[in-house]
């Protein structure tokens, strides 16, 4: 076989090979370079059987690298944001042209070429899945050409994961080139005209119709692809189309692009697969109880059942390809070293701090003192951990703290360190205006508070975001990598053991799929099909698991320091701070929330070119996503697909906006790099579909194999780059 060079969306004979490692059940992607493989190889029934087990490394593209498919998939949003000013304010050097920071991540996530790896993306991973097809559907080796029933069942993994690929990649980008065969080798011709999105979509549904009806209900395999995953997907995919289906006259291109076709059994089929999949996954107690019990590290061995499809990863960090594993276990995490006792460690996760949650990433919990998932969610406190990196009292707040301490604290003195180990170094509040703490009072305790406004009583001035030497943080300000973090992705067993702070390599899977995805998806459906009722039944049923239980205790920050937490009863702000079951009832809603004019709709503070019931209910679905799927890697591509990423995030992600006057303004506007009231960026429509890069245009040919001219790779290229 001729070999391949190292050309753009081309795929050299695969030379990475996923070896099957049944022996321990749990995992099943075992990889291994392997340089001397050739087409002959793939022929065979155990080449075969590698190659399909290698197409599942491609599930990893969310989560491995944040030059790759990590930048793409949750910032920018209206609740996430990196932390790079740059990239957060979306600037045309990041997002704005075909050589943009953004551009670069598309090449990247399209499959670009490296001199030193098998080429990764999307296209190098749908041509595996094609020559996987042609083998499986021409040769037929060995079990795959004597037992149809497995022959079957790996073609529909196969065709799941490349419908899973084009769905990634075609939210993106809209019109992507369709490859359904497979090239083997380089003919110095690059013609790949795109397809449009109907065309698109009519394939990849048909693809996971055939996966639905062919996969098990279940595998002994973790991460392998089931019914129930291609139900679920199935759901969106219909969904997904019928969210777009009335923008085919749209004269917006950014919303015209989205067309996918228009079915008007769409929003049932939706329905019917969902439902299928809850009902085999045990309906409402499919769930997990508790909402951490997804994430908490000590379930990683034997995750829940809630759990659908995962990106499998592994603590023998060799078998984790190129990057290592899974390397969101570092994205997240903000810095809490500074001054604060605390030195790096495995609890808390090595602090990349590359992306962050808005402002109203943490305001759309609108009862964090009864929905459990706010304080489940994010690391809201920190613990001394024996640095010596602490910083000192201050006369001025030694001398507040000995006035003021609570009964029973010992007495301190200036110019002593202030975080002790084992003692509390860091906790994180995000008040309102209108709930500023004293500023003497959040300076002066034994740990640093970091509050989001904060009041002089002496002046009366407020304050956003002081640090402890009372310089300003977030927004534009130079000081933007302390905040409240995302706790989901940390990982105590980083580079395979528990004692390896610096290391980048986390271990454990990724969630792409779970239940209280499909059942929001279901609501989505009947409520575009103006069955609120439905809707309304299936929220609650995701919003009641969010709920504190009778008997569960709240975190202590959350009683001590939490505005909300006025509204408690006596019992529960006694120790050990139990609730007492009322929070079940206060996060059911009805539909007076998603209907205009009504108090409840009026505290859901939708934004304002938000009206009307249907408009009202689509946003509160998206909001109630937030709430339960933050920093997951959906909220980009569901808000983009829906037609209303640019408007959540030009009225809700200060960074990014560029309207004036629609945020608080303080007494600290930093030369109008804080908070002046004002959006710090120039996010634009066309933002909503990413650029074609120059890397991937400039080695387009026609048909003949002749590069395409300026002219004609402009005509390629998305609108409005």
């Amino acid at each position: 076989m001729k070999q391949i060079r190292n050309k753009y969306l081309l795929v050299p004979a695969l030379i990475i090979m996923m070896a099957m490692s049944f022996a321990s059940c749990k995992k099943f992607l075992d990889e291994k370079q392997v340089s001397n493989l050739t087409q002959d190889y793939y022929n065979s029934e155990p080449g075969l059987s590698s190659l399909i087990i290698g197409l599942y490394v491609y599930a990893r593209v969310k989560h491995e690298w944040d030059a790759n498919g990590a930048k793409l998939i949750e910032p920018e949003t209206d609740a996430y944001m990196h932390q790079d000013n740059n990239i957060a304010r979306m600037l045309a050097a990041s997002h704005g042209n075909d050589l943009s920071t953004i551009a670069g991540n598309v090449n990247n996530f399209l499959g670009a070429a490296n001199s030193n790896n098998a080429p990764m993306g999307a296209y190098p991973h749908i041509n595996n899945c094609n020559i996987a097809l042609d083998v499986i559907d021409n040769l037929k080796p060995g079990k795959f050409g004597t037992d149809e029933t497995f022959r079957t069942q790996k073609r529909a993994e196969i065709l799941m994961l490349r419908a899973w690929a084009y769905f990634l990649v075609s939210n993106q980008l809209g019109k992507v080139p369709l490859l359904l065969t497979p090239k083997y080798e380089d003919n110095n011709i690059y013609y790949y005209p795109k397809s449009d999105m109907e065309t698109i979509y009519n394939q990849i549904i048909a693809d996971v119709r055939y996966a639905y009806e062919n996969l098990p209900a279940t595998t002994p395999d973790r991460g392998r692809l089931t019914k129930w995953a291609a139900g679920h997907f199935l759901a969106k995919l219909y969904l997904t189309r019928a969210q777009a289906a009335g923008y085919q006259a749209s004269g917006e291109p950014h919303l015209q692009m989205l067309y996918k076709g228009n079915v008007a059994t769409d929003l049932d089929s939706s329905i019917f697969y969902a439902s299928e999949v809850i009902a085999g996954k045990g309906g409402a107690s499919g769930l997990a109880p508790d909402y951490w019990t997804l994430f908490n590290p000590a379930n990683e061995g034997s995750p829940h059942g809630e759990i659908i499809w995962s990106a499998q990863f592994d603590i023998n960090t060799s078998l984790n390809g190129r990057f290592g594993g899974n390397r969101s276990a570092n994205y997240h995490t903000g810095n809490y070293t500074d001054q604060s006792g605390v030195a790096r460690s495995m609890e808390y996760g090595r602090p990349f701090s590359t992306y962050k949650p808005t402002d109203w990433g943490y305001d759309v919990f609108h009862s964090k003192v009864h929905d459990s998932r706010y304080y489940k969610t994010f690391q809201y406190e920190y613990v001394g951990n024996g640095a010596t990196n602490s910083y000192t009292w201050s006369a001025a707040a030694a001398a507040w703290w000995n006035t003021n301490k609570p009964a029973g604290e010992l007495a301190v003195t200036a110019g002593t360190r202030r975080i002790n180990s084992g003692q509390r170094a860091i906790i994180y509040i995000e008040n309102q205006k209108s709930e500023a703490l004293d500023s003497a009072m959040a300076m002066s305790q034994p740990y640093q508070l970091h509050a989001r406004w904060i009041k002089s009583a002496v002046t009366n001035k407020v304050y956003y975001r002081k640090y402890i030497d009372a310089s300003d943080m977030g927004l534009n300000t130079t000081r933007r990598n302390i905040y409240l973090a995302s706790r989901k992705f940390v990982d105590p067993m980083r580079g395979g053991n528990t004692n390896n702070p610096d290391s980048e390599a986390g271990t454990r899977d990724a969630i792409l799929m779970r239940l209280a995805e499909t059942f929001l998806i279901r609501a989505e459906a009947y409520g575009r099909k103006g069955l609120y009722g439905d809707a309304v039944a299936d929220i609650n049923i995701v919003r009641r698991r969010a709920a504190y239980k009778s008997g569960e205790a709240r975190p202590r920050v959350l009683v001590q320091w939490e505005p909300q937490a006025a509204t408690l009863t006596p019992s529960e702000l006694q120790l050990p701070y139990n609730a007492d079951g009322s929070s079940i009832a206060k996060m059911e809603i009805n539909e007076n929330i998603f209907t205009p004019g009504s108090p409840e709709a009026t505290a859901e503070d939708y934004i304002p070119v938000v009206s009307g019931k249907a408009n009202m209910f689509i946003h509160f679905i998206y909001n109630e996503k937030v709430r339960e799927f933050l920093g997951e890697g959906l909220a980009w591509e569901d808000q983009h697909n829906a037609g209303i990423l640019y408007e959540r995030t030009l009225y809700s992600n200060q960074m990014a906006s560029n309207l004036a006057g629609r945020w608080p303004t303080s007494d600290n506007p930093s030369s109008g790099n804080g908070q002046n009231g004002n959006g710090k960026g120039q996010v634009s429509k066309h933002f909503t579909f990413r650029p074609w890069p120059n890397a991937y245009l400039v080695q387009l040919t026609d048909e003949n194999g002749v590069l395409l001219d300026p002219t004609a790779r402009a005509a390629y290229q998305n609108p409005g780059y």
